[in-house]
């Protein structure tokens, strides 16, 4: 005869306490229990709730699990793409193509190894073939043949070429060769035109010339005004720089320095700044000659100096005698002589100070310049929970100091008509901005980050389904336990319906506060249905020893 403590003590005494099968049938025999104490309503709740945990299992499972592609080429040709598709076979690497074809993935653990194995084979020639197309001789190829190889070479180095640069992802050259004939007008020169697809939203500056006398230095007979530049995206006129671009440009870069100068200042994107430059489209030649009559210099003096003697003076009867030969005058006129006279001349030459200015002036020359700049108000109190920001008004001296800047920064000369103008205004983002809220700042944060968008959906998913599912089937299936203890023991003799119902505090729900004694018993109820179940034989007997005790 079993008593009750002996069967306490043969409970105790099972070894499969610790076994995992033991623990799985005391589980499964108790989830029949409770599966059996719940209404159709509650079933179905149960039913969806481990539906939508399996669904949401096996799409975590299948995330963890799935092959993470990487792109390991983009952009191919449709050849080089094939030739790249059989070296990952014949290298025993899986990769799937893009939806265009014109890429190449692999999983992420093999990206290094396909990058080595396609680059040992040296398979992707992006673009055309240069001159590699001749390294296999055409016997049968006309003159014709040769000569539009050749420009397809030409073409494919001058492509190759042009894309090592830095700022060009690819590049896609035509040329035009020249055509001579003993006729002038059935002459054609050589041309090209270039399409290019930028790496960034510009060029270096220069870089457009620079491509175009890359281009025409390699063909016979082109000019670097015959080649035509196309951005693929059509964000630049590559053309030569006219003057309004020139013009354009200059006022970009003023304003840019205006708002580098002021922003240290006023805080950032608290300045607007606008240039506006009047050039002079016409090239002036002057030359200029000054005298200065207040400073001349002797250039040359010259001085002669003369004395001559005394010379006799005519005297006698006028007449023949008087003037023939080896006449003497008769002593009633003596002889009379003239006195010496002395001769000065001086002959000099004079300069005045004289200036030769001679000034030549391009095109261009900047004769007013014009700058509307607008500052924001300062901010007095930043933007906090349920409040706005205040901005205040800048005080007058503070816009001099402004203003006393930015005539510094861009050159300014009263003289040539210049005007620039600093103003204080509130900028209509004052009134607009609110205070961020953390509902805000995450959105912000998940438009960033679409990985961090992924895991939070399937988070959210995840407590949607605990909250909504399962939470709500637990309570109600936990509402009345003793409903579920009666169903769980119906059936059975009136003893062992006894017996249960003084084990029934075991299957209270967890959320009574158990002591060591119900933890004990609960222990024993699961050890009990176990051994059950494994005999059930030895199990009848000792049921039928405590009817034949009473």
């Amino acid at each position: 005869m079993a008593t009750g403590t002996q069967l306490e003590k043969s409970a105790a005494g099972i070894p499969g306490q610790a076994r995992l099968a033991d623990r799985a049938s005391a589980l499964w025999a108790l989830g029949r229990v409770r599966w059996a104490a719940m209404r159709p309503a509650e079933r179905g709740w149960a039913a969806a709730a481990g539906a939508l945990l399996t669904g949401l299992a096996v799409g975590l499972l299948w995330y963890a699990l799935r092959t993470d592609w990487r792109t390991l080429y983009a952009d191919l040709d449709t050849e080089d793409a094939r030739q790249t598709g059989q070296l990952l076979t014949q290298a025993q690497i899986p990769f799937e193509s893009t939806p265009n074809g014109s890429g190449i993935r692999v999983p992420a653990a093999n990206l290094d190894k396909a990058r080595l194995v396609t680059a040992g084979k040296g398979s992707i020639k992006s673009g055309r073939l240069g001159f590699e197309i001749f390294d296999k001789p055409n016997w049968v190829g006309s003159e014709f043949d040769e000569r539009v190889n050749y420009q397809r070479a030409l073409e494919g180095e001058l492509e190759h070429t042009v894309s090592s640069l830095s700022d060009i992802e690819s590049a896609r050259v035509h040329l035009v060769m020249n055509h001579d004939s003993l006729f002038r007008e059935a002459e054609r020169p050589a041309k090209a035109s270039v399409v290019i697809k930028l790496r960034h939203r510009s060029l270096a500056e220069g870089e457009p010339e620079a491509i175009r006398n890359l281009v025409a230095s390699a063909v016979d007979g082109l000019t670097p005004d015959r080649v035509v530049l196309v951005d693929a995206a059509g964000h630049l006129p590559l053309g030569p720089k006219t003057a309004d671009a020139l013009r354009l440009s200059a006022e970009q870069a003023l304003e840019e320095k205006l708002i580098a100068t002021l922003e240290p200042v006023t805080g950032a994107g608290n300045v607007r700044a606008s240039v506006t430059l009047d050039y002079n489209p016409a090239a002036t030649e002057e030359t200029q000659e000054n005298y200065d009559p207040d400073q001349t210099v002797t250039l040359s003096m010259q001085r002669t100096e003369q004395t001559s003697g005394a010379q006799p003076v005519a005297a006698g009867v006028p007449g023949t005698a008087s003037n023939a030969p080896n006449s003497q005058a008769l002593p009633v006129y003596p002889q009379q002589t003239t006195p010496p006279q002395p001769a000065k001349s001086e002959s000099g030459s004079y300069g005045a100070s004289k200036s030769v200015r001679h000034v030549v002036e391009g095109p261009g020359r900047v004769r007013r310049l014009t700058a509307a700049i607008v500052v924001n108000d300062r901010l007095a109190k930043a933007a906090s929970r349920g409040k706005a920001a205040e901005w205040q008004p800048r005080s007058a001296e503070e816009l001099r100091n402004l203003n006393a800047l930015a005539q510094a920064a861009v050159g300014y000369e009263a003289a040539r008509g210049d005007m620039l103008t600093v103003e204080d205004l509130a900028f209509d983002e004052n009134r607009l901005q609110a205070p961020v809220s953390l509902i805000g700042q995450g959105l912000a944060t998940a438009e960033n980050s679409p990985v961090l968008v992924k895991y939070a959906a399937l988070l959210v998913g995840l407590l949607v389904v605990l909250a909504f599912g399962v939470r709500p089937a637990i309570r109600r299936a936990r509402s009345d336990p003793e409903k579920a203890v009666k169903g769980g023991t119906k059936g059975l003799p009136a003893n062992a319906s006894a017996a249960a119902d003084a084990k029934a505090p075991a299957l209270k729900p967890p959320e009574i506060e158990m002591g060591p004694e119900r933890t004990r018993t609960q222990e024993i109820f699961e050890q009990v249905t176990g051994h059950l179940k494994r005999e059930p034989t030895q199990s009848s007997r000792l049921l039928q020893s405590w009817i034949h005790s009473e």
